[in-house]
């Protein structure tokens, strides 16, 4: 029977907020932690918490240790990373997770561990009960890493001009640098490239283009939310995050997304037994199936060790690439629209309810570039440095 708190947990209070299921697994990843921890100290957190005993100091600090321990698994079925439940099989820490994961296990602990102790002791929380479950909770997520997300120096997202240059000469096919060998998956490479650079879209919203998604005659296309779809027949189905909405394209893009589906989609066994635009192409018990994420990943991963510029390079960079050009577009208009109408029309095309402020995430390394740029001007009109002033 499956474990009756966690499922609990993550059915009201994870499942019905509408969460990803990335942002799910995520919760399951810390709470999965947590029982190991549990396990191999031989500790009943439910017996616990029923006689009013929480977790001591040196406990807490050792929960934060093991938040930073990755584990290897054997379960079937289990993505990488997540440790199986406690009695569903055996976990081996092998090397020290990243400050990110470390912080969202502790994260997602602290949150379960004060949900479970409310819910044992509905009716029985008085004040001192209420402050010693705050404070627990408290003492995790003190123990989460501090620097996360702070230094932001070094870490500007999007492509420069040159490095955008270089990944469409990687990508085009027939080139002498393009990593994929025959043409049918060069130029499918090529197109999935195209349209995150062009449209701005994130990478599962790729993945769910259907053929019947483009307005052929508009030259538009389609981004819909699919959630749970039937007809999908990736063990993991790609979701869409953001708003339904209709995108134009220009001629050239729309010509390309025309010639991959006549040309060479039609052509792959198994490709019309769906919509999904971007198909498995190499041969095997997946030819013709619609596109993966661990495929696209694999792609992306192909093309930055391609070229010395694109090192690092990941999908959603280009979704930041798309945002500074619609920047610099803004910004070099000669009649441009106030900042209200751009971040309307910047959160219609990227799919984001107006006036959440998600742009302002997406919009921080144009801003930065141009604060720079600005601060020199400033310091040209304020002094003249003295001629006789060594440059050491």
């Amino acid at each position: 029977m499956p474990l009756y708190y966690p499922n609990l947990y993550m059915t009201t209070q994870v499942r019905n907020s509408s969460k990803s299921v990335a942002a799910m697994e995520s919760v399951l990843t810390g709470i999965n932690v947590l029982l190991s921890f549990c396990e191999q100290r031989q500790i009943d957190l439910l017996d616990r918490f029923l006689r009013h005993e929480y977790f001591s100091l040196y406990e807490l600090d050792a929960i934060r240790d093991y938040c930073q321990q990755t584990f290897s698994t054997r379960s079937a079925g289990l993505s990488e990373g997540v440790v199986p439940l406690a009695g569903r099989g055996k976990s081996r820490s092998t090397r020290k997770v990243g400050l990110a994961n470390e912080y969202n296990r502790l994260t997602h602990i602290a949150k379960y561990v004060e949900w479970l102790a409310r819910m044992l002791l509905t009716g029985q929380v008085d004040k001192r009960i209420s402050l010693s479950i705050d404070k627990m909770k408290k003492g995790l997520e003190s123990r989460r890493p501090s620097s996360k997300g702070r230094n932001q120096t070094g870490r500007e997202q999007g492509l420069s001009r040159e490095q955008e240059a270089v990944l469409l000469a990687v990508v085009q096919p027939g080139s002498l640098h393009n990593p994929f060998e025959d043409q049918p998956t060069q130029i499918r490479n090529q197109l999935l490239i195209l349209l995150l650079l062009h449209l701005g879209i994130r990478a599962g919203e790729l993945l769910n283009i259907r053929v019947s998604d483009i307005d052929w005659a508009n030259n538009q296309i389609v981004i819909a939310r699919r959630a749970d779809e039937k007809k999908d027949p990736r063990r993991r189905q790609p979701l869409v995050k953001t708003l339904d909405r209709r995108l134009p394209m220009k001629d050239t893009l729309v010509q390309a997304i025309h010639r991959y589906v006549v040309q060479f989609r039609s052509k792959v066994p198994g490709a019309r037994k769906h919509e999904y635009l971007l198909v498995t192409h190499k041969s095997g018990p997946t030819q013709g199936q619609p596109m993966s994420r661990p495929a696209l990943i694999k792609v992306i991963v192909l093309i930055s060790a391609a070229a010395p510029e694109l090192a690092g390079l990941h999908a959603h960079e280009l979704r930041h690439t798309w945002n500074d050009r619609f920047s610099e577009f803004m910004d070099s208009s000669e009649d441009p629209p106030t900042a209200e109408q751009q971040e309307a029309q910047r959160s219609y095309l990227q799919g984001w309810k107006s006036g959440s402020g998600t742009a302002a995430t997406y919009t921080k390394r144009f801003t930065q570039r141009k604060a720079m740029e600005a601060s020199l001007k400033l310091q040209e009109g304020i002094s003249r440095i003295p001629e006789n002033l060594k440059n050491d």
